[in-house]
């Protein structure tokens, strides 16, 4: 057997993931921990048992610092839950947004993800487990793992650098945590040392994740494209076409200065005309999240949903399109997705935007026309 540069990696990496904050660890409290373990003993220890006492106690405690680590893989699995897919079918579903600090803490570390990679996954496995009922038997992250096991361990060895990468630096917060807690055992340490140690306990916690993350990814990833190359696999069903919305949207309103603004964005085609934002629905994927999605790609805005409004069908290149608008209240606003198409707020109704552009859409005019009831009620929306 040839030797591995990857493996060597993976396997240092993981080693250091005890014994480097074991180690630390056990540096950090021997004062203080040591002669009450050990007594009088141990300050009579020579240099080779003082040595033994420390690599034992620094592999013993690496260990119950990896144990407790397992722990922030819960917390990892919650705060992934809350990527963008969830914030948008919240509001689309329930009309609530993340408290502003909490869609903060999410975006660093996963940015735009909408787990769409996972879902993906997660239908390759399921369709290939079902015969042995075994798609709840375990999780797709795993499967990938002994997927890539048995079919690319080029692709694993990616995989479980970014894992053992996450590993250390998980048990490196659980460290930097431990020592927080018991600063006020350490009198000889400085006051400017807590501040220090907590901000690398936060980029620490944030780095776990980053990489936990693009293990994860790199999993779900490599898994799928494994499959679409492998031509004798069975390729994933695609669900059936359902009557009903192909693409959703938005009036979406605000209130400044007591007056009423409704957002326009740019057409794809055409930047003189400006449109009401919208976009296609994509598989399973409910017309309301639709609806919260394209306006917040096409304008940055999040937006709840006040009252759904008519449908309208046209016909694009020869093909029907059916869209579901809704009428929306904005309510943060943030940098928008598609940053090539302009956007703006026009006062309703609109008459000045007549006079200044192109005229409206009939689409566009059909659905202010409906909601001109619902915006016409300042008391609807107190």
């Amino acid at each position: 057997m040839g030797f591995d540069p990857s493996k060597f990696f993976i396997g240092l990496t993981d080693f250091f993931s005890i014994l480097l904050p074991g180690a630390l660890l056990t540096w950090l409290l021997m004062d203080e921990v040591g002669p009450a373990v050990l007594g009088d003993r141990y300050a009579n220890l020579d240099a080779t048992l003082s040595w033994a006492v420390f690599l034992f106690a620094s592999y013993l405690l690496g260990h119950l610092v990896f144990l407790l680590g397992s722990w922030l893989d819960e917390f990892y699995d919650w705060a992934r839950r809350y990527t963008l897919n969830r914030q948008i079918r919240q509001l689309a579903l329930r009309g609530t947004l993340l408290p502003w600090f909490a869609r903060f803490l999410v975006w660093l570390v996963f940015r735009n993800e909408r787990n769409l990679a996972l879902r993906r996954a997660e239908a390759i496995k399921d369709q290939e487990l079902r015969a042995v009922k075994g798609e709840r038997a375990i999780n797709t992250f795993q499967w990938c793992k002994v997927v890539l096991s048995l079919d690319n361990r080029q692709s694993l060895s990616v995989v479980q650098r970014f894992e053992a990468d996450s590993k250390f630096f998980r048990s490196f917060t659980i460290l930097l945590l431990l020592v927080l807690c018991t600063w006020p055992l350490h009198n000889r340490w400085p006051p400017v040392g807590f501040a220090v140690a907590l901000a690398l306990l936060l980029l620490a916690l944030w780095r776990y994740m980053e990489q936990r993350n693009k293990a994860t990814n790199q999993a779900y990833w490599s898994v799928i494209t494994l499959r679409a190359s492998t031509k004798t696999d069975t390729p994933v069903a695609a669900p059936p076409a359902e009557a009903g919305p192909t693409h959703a949207g938005g009036v979406v309103y605000r209130r400044k200065h007591g007056r009423i603004e409704i957002v326009l964005v740019e057409a794809k085609d055409d930047p003189k005309q400006w449109v009401l934002p919208k976009g296609r629905i994509e598989p399973h994927e409910l017309p309301r999240e639709t609806a919260v999605r394209e306006v917040r790609e096409e304008t940055g805005t999040w937006a709840r949903i006040v009252d759904e409004l008519p449908m309208v069908t046209y016909t694009v290149k020869d093909k029907p399109v059916t869209v579901q608008f809704y009428l929306m209240e904005a309510l943060v606003h943030g940098r928008q997705k598609d940053a090539f198409r302009k956007h703006a707020w026009f006062a309703y109704p609109l008459q000045a935007f007549e006079e200044e552009y192109e005229p409206l859409h009939d689409e566009t005019r059909q659905m202010l026309e409906a909601a001109r009831p619902r915006l016409a009620t300042p008391a609807d929306h107190t």
